[in-house]
């Protein structure tokens, strides 16, 4: 049997012939969310076989052909049919272009559709717009041969350009060695700015941020976490200061090809492109007055299967947010009513503690605390003798759309709350992230969705109302059920503690029947 067979999603497939990577991306489809699969990629840098006259030669159409024809070969594995091949700036480029596509689709099968910069540009904002928390400001997407950034305000599209330059372009026309000379940095950087400075809507990023997208942020985001003891966090959504970047800038300029090899975090195919990279990252920032890069994993081809999803709303960021929760639980969720049923929970007890004066909440942690509901305990499906556990690392290394690493390690934390000790102890990552009275809601609201969580032990979805009164030290829950509630009664009893030791008061519970 084959490895597709046993998948029941939609599946789809992305190829992006780039200038530097030609790659293949699988995707499952569930709704308006996807989840990436397979990646597949040649590393052909295919703009090196431009001559003079843009002319792709012989040598490098064949290098095409022959990763296209390998692509076939897992398509066919995983059954995948429904498959969008793309190219950019290398294959645009070519003067040979047409002839180019037309062998493709002879030798291959495959349909090239060649994408102009505006539509790259329009692509990549819609993977930042659609799984990143910004609403305004810059995104830009360094290819091997061109740059697209755009200005999007309020979640639109203002402005775009791209621009004739990438990192394997960059490196042809400045860098003469295996080393980047004092003379040759300030020459590339004179050139970047030359070109930023023709358009005006470049004088500065809205809000601060530059949303990157592409292999070189992420990369210069591997190097920056390792030289920080990041927590395991991943890429997106993590914040590159101007000031790291003209650290990093600082220390590897100077080093030789070889030396980069030492670079904890840099991808060895692409040591030699990193500088021009950097170069340009920095000078965008310093031009626009930039706080730094807002490093997106999302980029091209997401933007291009998401473009696809008819379902889903992503006018706001905290729909988006919703998406990424649903992403989630889609994905790793192995009983969805129960995480609903979680989040309705929480609801009611959080506005009867409000309304009794008992807790006062945000409009922000209201939003966090009721995401972290429908994901509490979600590593249950793994194991649920240790969920708490399963939980935090789960939720931790997962790609969160729509938050920041602030918001993920705040939900992860909460999400995966057992007792005070163990909160301390996944705390230990977070050294300096959270102020104490933010550890203090964590146990708060940890301690909350515990309770609501065995309130729901049977995952029958039996309550169906709580009704909460505070009288002297004492705070009764009325909790109004349809069917037999032994095992809720039994678990809140057990848990009700930790909600107790978190607010110093004394819960007591009654339970009714609905007639």
């Amino acid at each position: 049997m084959k490895a597709g067979t046993t998948m029941n999603q939609s599946k789809t497939a992305i190829i992006d012939i780039g200038s530097n990577t030609v790659r293949l991306v699988l995707y499952k489809e569930h709704g308006s969310a996807i989840e990436e699969f397979r990646n597949v990629k040649a590393p052909l840098r295919l703009r090196r076989f431009l001559d003079e006259s843009s002319e792709m030669s012989e040598e490098g159409v064949s290098l095409l052909l022959e990763a296209l024809k390998n692509f076939r070969e897992v398509l066919d594995f995983y059954e995948v049919t429904e498959v969008e091949c793309t190219a950019t700036a290398a294959v645009r480029q070519a003067a040979n272009r047409e002839a180019i596509i037309e062998r493709v689709k002879k030798e291959t099968g495959f349909q090239v559709r060649l994408l102009s910069g505006e539509e790259e540009a329009y692509y990549g904002l819609s993977a930042v717009l659609k799984t990143m928390p910004a609403d305004s400001g810059l995104t830009i997407d360094i290819g091997g041969g061109s740059t697209e950034i755009t200005l999007f305000e309020n979640r639109v599209l203002k402005h775009s350009f791209s621009f004739p330059f990438g990192v394997v372009s960059l490196k042809e026309q400045f860098i003469a060695e295996d080393r980047m000379k004092p003379k040759e940095q300030k020459k590339m950087a004179e050139y970047i700015q030359a070109e930023l400075q023709k358009f005006d809507w470049l004088d500065q990023a809205p809000d601060g941020i530059i949303a990157a997208i592409g292999g070189s942020a992420r990369n210069l985001a591997n190097v920056q976490q390792l030289k920080e003891n990041y927590p395991p966090l991943g890429v997106h959504g993590y914040e590159l200061t101007v000031d790291a970047l003209d650290q990093l800038r600082s220390e590897l300029s100077p080093l030789s090809y070889s030396e980069f090899e030492k670079v904890d975090g840099l991808s060895n195919e692409r040591a030699d492109l990193i500088l021009p990279a950097i170069e340009v990252f920095y000078q965008l920032a310093v031009h626009t007055k930039a706080k730094g890069l807002l490093v997106s994993s999302r980029g091209l081809r997401d933007g291009i299967v998401l473009e696809r999803t008819k379902s889903g709303s992503w006018d706001t960021a905290e729909d988006v947010k919703r998406n990424g929760v649903q992403r989630l639980l889609t994905v790793y969720g192995h009983d969805r009513e129960h995480h609903y049923q979680m989040m309705n929970l929480t609801k009611n007890m959080l506005a009867g503690f409000e309304e009794e004066g008992i807790l006062s909440i945000t409009d922000k942690e209201r939003f966090l605390i009721e995401q972290a509901a429908a994901l509490f305990y979600l590593g249950e499906y793994i194991s649920s003798s240790s969920k708490s556990r399963h939980t935090f690392y789960l939720l931790i290394n997962s790609l969160f759309d729509g938050f920041t690493h602030w918001e993920k390690a705040y939900i992860s934390l909460t999400a995966s709350f057992t007792n005070n000790s163990t909160l301390k102890q996944y705390l230990e990552e977070f050294d300096g992230w959270f102020k104490k009275e933010d550890v203090q809601k964590m146990r708060e609201y940890g301690a909350l969705l515990k309770l609501c969580f065995s309130l729901n032990s049977s995952k029958r979805s039996i309550v169906k109302d709580l009704k909460i009164n505070q009288k002297n030290d004492r705070t009764l829950i009325t909790v109004f059920c349809e069917g037999s509630e032994l095992a809720e009664r039994y678990q809140s009893d057990k848990q009700k503690r930790h909600l107790e030791k978190a607010l110093q008061t004394t819960i007591g519970f009654t339970f009714k029947q609905i007639e």
